[in-house]
């Protein structure tokens, strides 16, 4: 994928010789910007602009460099008549970011160009503040973030292996809105070829991941439905599945499972979490999202806090509990959980904590991938449709790793995750659109919030 650009403009004052007489703070402003954006984006700085002719000349060179993002610098008072000049140029919010100096007149200039992009409907992002303050960097990185995702999110593409799932209609999705509002290009492939190319997998391939998965977990309780054969047809079946994604270009995806593969074929919980995990018997890999029950949304949803949080894993659970009282939420699901949110420290040492048991439904049989969520600041999130229209919905809270007793309260073998969250839950109840949820470890619901306002969709907060 094509990198973002960072263009940082600093616009100066048609009176140029009073503007010189400034110029120490301009620079010193400037170094400060420099050092920030270079630990890590890839930035670029403008002369001072003073004119629209040299305004013109810059937005021709931005627009040859693709993907940019567009910070106007206000060091000190500037032509704000200048800034709708870029703001016009670029496809996200500009950023107008300026100081609080007294002496600068930093926020003045600041003030004026954002009454003018109001009036001209132009969207714009206003921060100002001491550059070295943590609270003014973490709006800058929050937004740069945004407008990298979403740069991503329009060069990307999508599979659905199969279609609607045991009659979850809020998984499903329209490619073409899709297309028209995320960019996003949303192709399909039948679950046949998953399990054709299963049945075609090498051998002493499938043996060397059986035999790594095996000896990986903590530990492996045949029984029922479980038997080394239904355990190799799942393990043939992520095979088969990482294989088309690679060779198709999908950056995520979503599988029906149920009921054709489960009772046809594999269960599909193990291939799904490693999937969606950054390490398998070949080393480190990127982690690709890719939902259970092929809830597209849901998928969507996890692409975007994967995006978010420089490509962390995400998940897919469905709501088992919540409480008011207790403040917290009871996610679990059969399989949409990497392996890594055992330990997000090392990815290999996470399957020693992973319990593989016969699952609770599947006639086809195969493993459930049991284990607990370790602990962390995690962010919350699912993006659902109101009346035709998106909203993304979001909340953070804290992981808390329990114990595994803990388990036999909902299903004992399914991967859990336990959350701590300073929500309202009943506004919670009354809006949220789906009962699945999808988590990321930090604190991302600003990017997203901003993320939201670049692709002109709904945002709600429960945290507020």
């Amino acid at each position: 994928m094509s990198r973002l650009k960072v263009m940082v403009v600093t616009i100066g004052d048609e009176r140029q010789e009073f503007y010189n007489t400034r110029l120490s703070t301009v620079r010193e402003e400037n170094e400060k910007l420099r050092k920030l954006l270079q630990k890590d984006w890839e930035a670029d700085f403008s002369d001072i602009i003073y004119t629209y002719q040299q305004a013109n000349e810059c937005i021709s060179r931005m627009k040859k460099a693709g993907n940019v993002c567009i910070i106007l610098h206000l060091p000190v008072w500037g032509m704000p008549s200048l800034a709708p000049h870029f703001a016009r140029a670029s496809e996200f919010p500009v950023v107008l970011l300026g100081n609080t100096r007294p002496e600068s007149s930093s926020l003045v200039s600041l003030l004026a160009a954002a009454g003018m992009l109001d009036q001209a409907g132009l969207e714009c992002i206003r921060i100002a503040g001491e550059l070295d303050g943590p609270e003014l960097q973490r709006k800058l990185k929050d937004f740069i973030t945004a407008c990298k995702a979403a740069a991503q999110l329009r060069e990307s593409r999508f599979c659905a292996f199969g279609g609607r799932s045991i009659g979850i209609g809020t998984g499903t999705a329209d490619p073409m809105q899709w297309q028209r509002v995320f960019g996003v290009d949303f192709d399909h492939c039948d679950q046949l070829e998953i399990v054709r190319r299963a049945k075609l997998q090498d051998g002493a391939r499938t043996e060397r991941y059986l035999d790594w998965l095996t000896k990986s977990v903590g530990s492996v309780r045949m029984g029922q439905g479980l038997t080394k054969s239904s355990l190799e047809r799942q393990i043939r079946s992520y095979l088969a599945m990482k294989d088309i994604v690679q060779e198709r270009g999908y950056d995520f995806a979503g599988i029906k499972c149920q009921t054709e593969l489960s009772d046809g074929y594999a269960l599909q919980c193990v291939g799904v979490a490693l999937m969606n995990g950054s390490w398998d018997a070949e080393g480190e890999k990127k982690p690709i999202p890719v939902s259970c029950e092929c809830d597209c949304d849901g998928a969507l949803t996890m692409y975007l806090l994967s995006l978010s949080s420089c490509s962390s894993p995400s998940s897919l659970s469905d709501i088992k509990l919540f409480s008011q009282e207790r403040r917290e939420f009871v996610l679990a699901n059969c399989g949409s959980m990497a392996p890594w949110f055992a330990n997000r420290t090392d990815p290999v040492k996470a399957l020693g904590k992973v319990n593989l048991l016969p699952h609770v439904f599947g006639k086809a049989g195969g493993a459930a991938m049991q284990f607990v969520a370790s602990d962390g600041d995690v962010t919350v999130a699912r993006l659902c449709r109101s009346r035709g229209k998106y909203v993304m919905h979001c909340f953070e809270g804290r992981m808390e790793q329990r114990p595994l007793e803990e388990l036999r309260k909902t299903t004992w073998c399914y991967p859990h995750q336990f959350i701590r969250a300073d929500i309202n839950y009943e506004a919670f109840f009354q809006t949220i659109g789906s009962n699945h949820l999808h988590t990321v470890y930090g604190k991302y619901k600003e990017v997203l919030r901003q993320i939201c306002a670049i692709l002109k969709i709904g945002f709600i907060c429960y945290n507020e």
